[in-house]
């Protein structure tokens, strides 16, 4: 089985590389990923869930990379090539933004203010993308009804919406 496996030459195909696919590859894969990255930040917080956008975009291109390979005539060493620029990308990625007070402000979102004292903030939910009637699902899960009863609620970083509570309202 091994020895036909051999002769038809799959093992070799499997392995089979060029310089220049490589290097596309590399330059194609740094390319999307930075498209990715300003494309989902178009798209805002909501929607990714606990996830931050920085790993959203991980697994999407880690997926994406792995996934070729089993599908296409895509090599295992492109494959690794495009899963090591990925990873080096978020690795270069997290130093920025630990290293540069700049970078970090420039890629990481800001929590939207969306209720101050009982009160919406004009344009917070349009800002925020987020139906009236879909933060009053979030208030009830979050154990109340009453908007008088939220202090602050904000649109955070990875999706999910806090409050913090009046301290009358415990």
């Amino acid at each position: 089985m091994l020895i036909e496996l051999f002769s038809l030459g799959i093992i070799s195909d499997a392995f089979k590389t060029d310089n220049v696919i490589i290097s596309s590859i590399i330059f194609r894969t740094a390319i999307t990923t930075i498209f990715i990255l300003f494309a989902i930040k178009l798209l805002g917080n909501k929607g990714i869930g606990q996830l931050t956008t920085t790993e959203l975009i991980i697994l999407l291109g880690l997926g994406s990379a792995i996934g070729d390979p089993m599908i296409s005539e895509i090599s295992i060493p492109h494959a690794f090539s495009a899963v090591l620029v990925v990873i080096g990308m978020f690795k270069l990625y997290d130093y920025l933004t630990m290293k540069s007070k700049i970078f970090n402000k420039i890629i990481t979102p800001k929590p939207i203010l969306l209720v101050k004292n009982g009160q919406f903030l004009e344009g917070a939910l349009e800002k925020a993308k987020i139906a009236k009637n879909e933060f009053e699902s979030h208030m009830r899960l979050h154990g109340t009804d009453d908007l008088s009863d939220i202090r602050l609620s904000y649109l955070e970083i990875n999706g999910q919406i806090s409050f913090i509570m009046n301290r009358s309202s415990f």
